[in-house]
């Protein structure tokens, strides 16, 4: 169940600052649809691609390996991956801009220019750390394709969770842990679709948990077959995109490409969604919406 925010923490405003209001419209243009020319060129590469890897899953156990190794390996690097977030570590960059954060709770206090500041690195440090591990697991080939997914997954997921705690928000908790994979698992998704379509279960998610229904009728265990289903479909999804690391010559190079493209990806999403939530904790959904609203 969600953890309830101390309201003692949040600041009585009437509205979000010009920096927010700001931060508001720049998120609701980031998720508008991409019309251009580079939209349908995307639109075509992802047909091919789909086309090309649907060849592979035609291999005998291909989808059963996947399904079942690597998308149970992925559910356990989601179980411990998010205690490894170093809070002391994010709680100290606030400090070191005169801000004491003794619970996250306080950070929703701040202004969403603090929590900004305090996860701007981030998208670069991760993004440098999986260009790295991709590239060495790259020369090996589809030997090394679940050891490298489960890295990738688990670097991502730490990235995310690092980036969740920089807002105000429990990685730790089941449904919170639910968020960052769905988030993951949307970002390794080809589409056709523009962004703001193909993260709309996302938006989705978010707002239910702002209204602190998402998870109260869900009993754990369905919450944590939710969690399994998840974590296969992300096995596929990253399966797929690996493939093309099997050509001896090229392998090494799409490695490192691909986890770093990935993983920027991951870090953009996640402080997108996540500063969106930060602003519906600290003035609720309608007057987030009505900002948005205001930019069409």
């Amino acid at each position: 169940m969600k953890a309830e925010i101390n309201l003692d923490a949040v600041p009585a405003v009437r509205s979000p600052s010009d920096y927010e209001r700001d931060a508001i419209r720049a998120i609701h243009e980031w998720m508008q649809p991409d019309e251009s020319w580079f939209g349908a060129a995307k639109t075509r590469l992802y047909d091919a691609y789909n086309a090309a890897t649907d060849q592979l899953r035609k291999i005998p156990g291909f989808d059963w390996t996947v399904e079942n190794v690597v998308g149970g390996i992925l559910n356990l690097i989601n179980e411990i991956t998010q205690d490894w977030i170093p809070r002391a570590t994010v709680f100290g960059r606030f400090k070191a801009r005169g801000h004491e954060i003794g619970r996250l709770e306080d950070i929703l206090a701040l202004d969403l220019e603090e929590a900004d500041a305090a996860s701007e690195n981030l998208p670069s440090l991760y993004r440098n750390m999986a260009a790295v591990e991709g590239a060495a697991t790259g020369f090996v080939g589809l030997a090394a394709i679940a050891t490298d997914i489960v890295a990738l997954v688990a670097l991502n997921l730490r990235a995310a969770g690092e980036i969740a705690t920089s807002y105000g928000f429990d990685i730790t908790e089941s449904h919170e842990r639910y968020f960052a994979l769905s988030l993951l698992d949307r970002v390794a998704q080809p589409s056709t679709k523009a962004k703001n379509v193909t993260l709309s279960p996302m938006i989705s998610l978010t707002n239910r948990l702002a209204r602190q229904q998402a998870f109260e009728l869900l009993e754990q265990a369905a919450l944590n077959g939710a969690i399994s289903r998840i974590s296969k479909s992300l096995g596929v999804h990253l399966t797929r995109a690996k493939l093309a690391q099997i050509a001896p010559v090229t392998g090494a190079v799409v490695g490192g490409t691909y986890n770093a493209y990935y993983t920027s990806r991951v870090c953009t999403t996640a402080r997108i969604l996540y500063r969106r939530r930060f602003l519906i904790e600290k003035y609720g959904n309608a007057l987030v919406e009505k900002y948005e609203r205001t930019n069409d």
